[in-house]
C-alpha cells in the first residue's frame, strides 16, 4: 500500500484535522504506473487551488502563534492539536490495543520503513521511509518546523492506546527539520 493509499483509507499517521478529504482526488493522476488513464475529478484545479490557500494560510497562523507566544504554550497548543487529530483514528488503534507488533506492521504498510522495540527497556524507535511530510497541512517551504511538534501528541496518543500504558515521545528527525525522514522515539512508561 503506498502512502497516499493508507492516507485515504485510516489516516494513521499524520494529522488530518478535516483536510484527509481533499486528498483523495489530489492524488488522482492522469496516468498511473500501470499506463491505465484514471479521472481526475472536474474540480480538481479548484480542490488543489483550496488545499494550497489553506497550507499557505496555516503556515502563517504557526508563524504569528511564534511570535506571539512563548516557546512552551506554542509547543503545548501544538502537542494538543496533534492528540485532537488522533482522536479522528482512535478506531484504528482500538483495533490493534494489545496488538502492538499488529499495528507496528499495519504503519509499515504507509510511512515506515523501519521499527525497533526493546520491550526490556520500552523504548520503540519509529524509522519513516524518506520522502516529503505526510501531513496534508504541511507547505514545503513554508511551514515552520516546530510544527513536528504536533506529531508528538499523535504519536503519544496513538501509541498509548495501542499499548494501553502511557508513553513520552521525542523527535529524533523529521524533513521539516532538514531531515531526509522523520524518526520518533517512544518510551512505554511502567
Amino acid at each position: 500500500m503506498k502512502r497516499n493509499d493508507f492516507l485515504k483509507t485510516c489516516g494513521a499517521g499524520a494529522c488530518g484535522c478535516g483536510l484527509l478529504g481533499l486528498l483523495a482526488p489530489l492524488s488522482a493522476s492522469a496516468e498511473g504506473k500501470d499506463g491505465q488513464t484514471s479521472t481526475v475529478p472536474a474540480d480538481y484545479d479548484k480542490l488543489k487551488g483550496q488545499l494550497d490557500a489553506a497550507r499557505e494560510r496555516f503556515a502563517k497562523l504557526l508563524s504569528i502563534m511564534s511570535e506571539n507566544l512563548d516557546d512552551a504554550a506554542r509547543l503545548k497548543i501544538l502537542e494538543r492539536l496533534g492528540h485532537e487529530c488522533a482522536q479522528d483514528y482512535s478506531a484504528l488503534f482500538q483495533k490493534y490495543r494489545g496488538d502492538l507488533p499488529g499495528f507496528l506492521a499495519k504503519i509499515k504498510t504507509a510511512w515506515v520503513e523501519q521499527t525497533d522495540y526493546n520491550e526490556k527497556t520500552g523504548v520503540l524507535r519509529i524509522i519513516g521511509k524518506p520522502g516529503p511530510c505526510v501531513c496534508p497541512l504541511v507547505k514545503a517551504g513554508r511551514t515552520p518546523a516546530d510544527f513536528c511538534n504536533c506529531t508528538l501528541g499523535w504519536q503519544k496518543a496513538a501509541f498509548s492506546t495501542v499499548v494501553g500504558k502511557p508513553v513520552t515521545a521525542e523527535i529524533e528527525e523529521t524533513v521539516l527539520r532538514g531531515g531526509l525522514r522523520c524518526n520518533f522515539r517512544i518510551v512505554v512508561q511502567g
